[in-house]
């Protein structure tokens, strides 16, 4: 069980180490971050080939991806368009503020997504601990970005 946490740090500062990396792709490529993405993109995806040709199970992978609903593929379109944010926005409106925007949505769209046990995630209602809990990191957050600026 300590492994997922890890993971999940490890994923979490990932996109904290992307968004620049993306962003600095963009730029040397004479200011393209959507050439950017999609480059990044691209070496993820080889990537994850080179994994799941050690690791992966590809009998019947046909049939049973067509049976699959549209939405379930959806995935890769929406982690297209955070790898291109996070070549693009972090120039525009700086790192921190981007990371803050994400972190900040992913914790509302969470809660929302258990509070209503929405695509196929277990239904975890909204308490107020949750609510309380939510509302103090995004407070931390926003003190943590913004306090600065406001003090001054």
């Amino acid at each position: 069980m300590v492994l997922y946490y890890f993971l999940a740090f490890a994923a979490a500062a990932a996109i904290a180490i992307q968004a620049p990396i993306n962003s600095r792709l963009g730029q040397a490529l004479s200011d393209q971050p959507l050439l950017a993405a999609l480059i990044s993109f691209s070496v993820g995806t080889i990537a994850l080939f080179i994994l799941c040709l050690f690791r992966a199970d590809f009998n019947n992978l046909g049939h049973t991806l067509l049976q699959q609903p549209l939405w379930k593929l959806s995935g890769g379109l929406l982690g297209a368009f955070m790898v291109f944010c996070s070549a693009f926005l972090p120039l525009k409106i700086g790192l921190g503020n981007f990371l803050f925007m994400v972190v900040v949505t992913q914790i509302l769209v969470a809660l929302l997504i258990d509070h209503f046990g929405l695509i196929g995630m277990p239904h975890k209602p909204i308490d107020i601990w949750r609510l309380l809990g939510a509302l103090v990191i995004m407070i931390g957050l926003f003190i943590f970005f913004f306090g600065e600026k406001i003090a001054n």
